[in-house]
């Protein structure tokens, strides 16, 4: 994974928080879910699938790119559901 920590899945986890839309069991749903996929993509190059590993490596991407996508589509239910001091700024004391 390039010597990186984390192995440039940093954007997954980005992913991960917006799809839980702040709710701690949609974190443990989700990250089940994109690390499901994680492991499905390795099992299936032990396997010997026809398939290149490129695309393979692909899966955990495009899994997180659809989910975005039918998350991002109910805009409402993200704002709803958000903290209602996101964005702002902290000032101590006051």
């Amino acid at each position: 994974m390039g010597g990186r920590p984390g192995g440039r899945r940093g954007w997954i986890a980005l992913a991960l928080t917006t799809f839980a839309t702040w709710r701690p069991v949609r974190v443990l749903l989700g990250a089940y879910l994109f690390g499901g996929v994680t492991m499905l993509q390795f099992h299936l190059q032990g396997q010997g699938v026809q398939i290149a590993s490129q695309l393979l490596a692909m899966l955990p991407y495009l899994a997180t790119i659809v989910v975005l996508a039918l998350i991002s589509r109910n805009a409402a239910f993200i704002r709803v559901n958000m903290p209602a001091s996101l964005g702002k700024p902290f000032h101590p004391g006051g």
